[in-house]
């Protein structure tokens, strides 16, 4: 589960959010520390609202919307697409918009349209089968890591992940 058992960095990726906002990951991370909760498939969104609704119990800002950044600690989910429904990228993003319309999930949904299996080799995570959370800094440093649902020693887990942050990762 955690980011020890094999090294993480996310790659550098070009982004939008659903709310139209261009991100440039990781140097456009909504917080210092951003737990990120990757998900190649649509299947996966049971998992990915999961860690989101877990980051939020913690503390974590579920939202980057109105916020001042950085934030200390925030949430996103970022959906990555293969390069080939880049043509699409209108009708698939609008149909998530249409169907998410709470301002607040389109500012953490961040869809990226690149080649998944690079970008997953770049960043180090080993599956597209399940979803990948990781603990990340705006240097796409990973400190903490874990991939499927939440399970039950997560919110410990994750909690001292939180608790006990490197000093360099501090304010810019």
């Amino acid at each position: 589960m955690n980011s020890d058992d094999h090294p993480l960095r996310l790659a550098p990726v070009s982004g939008r959010a659903l709310d139209g906002t261009e991100r440039e990951l990781p140097a456009e991370l909504p917080a210092i520390i951003t737990l990120v909760v990757v998900a190649f498939r649509q299947r996966q969104q049971r998992d990915v609202d999961a860690w989101i609704d877990l980051a939020v119990e913690l503390g974590m800002t579920g939202t980057p919307l109105g916020a001042r950044e950085p934030l200390d600690h925030a949430v996103i989910e970022v959906p990555v697409l293969g390069r080939r429904y880049l043509g699409a990228r209108r009708l698939i993003d609008g149909g998530m918009a249409t169907s998410i319309a709470d301002p607040a999930v389109l500012a953490r949904t961040i869809t990226v349209y690149t080649d998944p299996g690079r970008f997953r080799r770049r960043s180090g995570i080993t599956t597209a089968d399940e979803v990948t959370a990781m603990l990340t800094a705006r240097d796409g440093t990973v400190r903490w890591s874990a991939t499927g649902p939440p399970g039950p020693k997560s919110r410990a887990s994750l909690a001292t992940a939180l608790a006990t942050g490197p000093p360099d990762l501090e304010h810019p």
